[in-house]
């Protein structure tokens, strides 16, 4: 047998709207609404509220009835199977008729007729209540009633309703259906009830597709009224949905501040935060959690990449090294931690590192991928081949897909990637006559290699000798028009011998080559600044700052862009 059925009021003829108070027809709904949730309590007891829903002038939407109907009227109209109960009611000019009726058999039970005044419409709740749950003979603790009064009160009745109407899939309405929430957050932004009642509608209003932009707005002011976790978590991920990644971020970061304690809610607001660029808002969030000793591995991890993103290099070097010394580090901040370590030049560290990384996913490519990077920097070159050749098998992302048969090509070369290595290290270093002499070494070995061109140009180029540059570029690129970084270079060079046209050509090819790798994106800037074109020096400038060019350099081609378009 299920629960007690409750069916909305009636609302007899004659009675007026209140000034200050909820409309009749909303009390006649949400009043029958609130005590099937009270009758419910924390779970489900059955009860269950039923409105009247028909149509009138075209349109599907709620009925008003002015008088009550017949009991077996009611007991035809609810799909429920055999409710023991029946309740509905009458809301007259001077007060509230309320029954109570058998559902099996029709016949009522109980008649109350009590007083009800619309400015305090909750009041007739705890009995109401109480003559239900004693019939049904369950055990029964009276139960608060929300803290809201007056206008509040009958703006949150209307919102309320407003939310009904949605979750009855009735038609949009042309009315200003966000006038409750602006009432609602302006004479009672802190009340629980308010927070969650008008959540839940804007929910529905996203969950519909209307009035994005103007939901983002009402959710961002919910959000700087809130001080419950939980409740920020969820308008976060409102805001979210309704698009608005920079308010959905400052709803994160106040939750991760409220409970520094709660990994869930740090993780999430430092990655929402590194994504917009907010680092210092990571640096914040991360450090309250470690200052309370509850910050996550993934916590940690965020921190060293916002470290990274600020030129922090010191700062990410302790966080990686407090990073090395945990036991079992989740797989993507292992893969990161590699990535920082071998930029560090610590291949050994690294390896150790990526290796436990994979014993849990041997599958995962990337992981593979910097094991090879590992394994070059260590001289293993047959291991790096294989972990190539695996990280490709695997299925690597198309960012990394070049740069892996990049280093195959010249692994395949015996003595080609220890000789490039040992040029880099003499440039690194300042040695200029050293590198001199290894990229000499090299083009004389590996004469068809555009990588060992390519460092002969990069090294010409460091010492001034231009037109050498230019020719080892472009010797590179008659070995292998694939070399980025010999277009990217010889670009560049074009460039500053202002070639534009001809090295703009040569840039986009780089972009073309490698689109995730900034350094093209930023001399496309330069290019476009001093071809004239500030609009499309700028979405160059923005696409390199979302794939997280270093924040100096970035600087520096904003600025020149700035002052050759100005």
């Amino acid at each position: 047998m299920s629960g007690p059925v409750v069916f909305a009021f009636a609302v007899a003829d004659g009675v007026l709207p209140v000034a200050g108070a909820a409309p009749p027809d909303v009390l006649a709904r949400q009043l029958p609404r609130l005590l099937v949730a009270r009758l419910n309590g924390d779970g489900d007891r059955g009860a269950r509220f039923f409105p009247f829903l028909g149509v009138t002038a075209g349109r599907r939407r709620f009925l008003r009835l002015p008088q009550l109907l017949e009991p077996a009227a009611l007991a035809q109209l609810h799909q429920q199977g055999d409710a023991r109960w029946l309740c509905d009611g009458l809301l007259g000019p001077t007060g509230l008729h309320w029954r109570l009726i058998d559902g099996r058999t029709q016949q009522v039970r109980l008649v109350r007729d009590m007083p009800f005044d619309p400015r305090a419409p909750l009041e007739v709740l705890p009995r109401l209540e109480f003559e239900i749950v004693d019939r049904l003979e369950l055990e029964w603790r009276p139960q608060p009633l929300p803290a809201l009064v007056g206008e509040a009160l009958g703006w949150w009745l209307v919102l309320k309703d407003e939310l009904l109407k949605r979750e009855a899939n009735l038609p949009a309405e042309d009315h200003d259906v966000l006038r409750p929430v602006r009432a609602c957050l302006e004479l009672a932004a802190g009340a629980v009830e308010v927070q969650q009642t008008i959540a839940e509608f804007l929910a529905a209003l996203l969950r519909r597709g209307e009035r994005r932009g103007e939901c983002a707005i009402e959710l961002a002011r919910l959000a700087a009224a809130c001080e419950d976790p939980d409740r920020l978590a969820r308008i976060d991920a409102l805001l979210l949905a309704a698009g608005a990644h920079a308010h959905a971020a400052a709803a994160a970061c106040r939750a991760a501040r409220l409970a520094p304690g709660r990994a869930d809610l740090v993780e999430r607001a430092a990655a929402q935060a590194f994504q917009l660029g907010r680092y210092d808002d990571v640096r914040d969030v991360v450090g309250r959690a470690r200052a309370c000793g509850a910050a996550s591995s993934a916590a940690l991890a965020q921190l060293a990449a916002a470290c990274d993103r600020l030129a922090d290099r010191e700062a990410r070097a302790a966080i990686v090294r407090e990073l090395v010394g945990k036991d079992d580090l989740p797989v993507p901040v292992a893969r990161l931690v590699t990535s920082f370590l071998l930029e560090e030049d610590q291949p050994a560290a690294a390896l150790a590192v990526v290796d436990r990384a994979l014993a849990k996913a041997p599958g995962l490519a990337m992981l593979h991928f910097e094991r090879a990077r590992a394994c070059m920097l260590l001289a293993d070159e047959a291991a790096a081949t294989a972990a190539l050749q695996q990280a490709l098998a695997a299925g690597l992302g198309p960012t990394f897909v070049s740069q892996a048969q990049r280093f195959l090509r010249v692994l395949a070369q015996p003595g080609l990637w220890s000789g490039l290595q040992r040029g880099e290290r003499a440039l690194a270093a300042g040695q200029l006559d050293l590198a001199v002499v290894e990229s000499r070494r090299l083009v004389r070995t590996h004469r068809r290699s555009a990588e060992a061109w390519h460092q002969f140009g990069l090294v010409a180029h460091q010492r001034g000798r231009l037109r050498a540059a230019e020719r080892a570029l472009r010797r590179a690129l008659a070995c292998d028009d694939r070399c980025g970084e010999a277009h990217n270079r010889l670009g560049v060079l074009l460039l500053l011998q202002g070639r534009a046209e001809d090295g703009h050509v040569h840039l986009l090819r780089a972009h073309e080559l490698a689109p995730h790798d900034t350094s093209p994106l930023l001399h496309l800037a330069q290019v476009e600044a001093v071809r004239g074109q500030r609009a499309a020096a700028e979405a160059y400038l923005a696409a390199a700052v979302r794939l997280g060019a270093d924040p100096q350099v970035r600087a520096a081609v904003r600025r020149e862009v700035a002052a050759r378009c100005a």
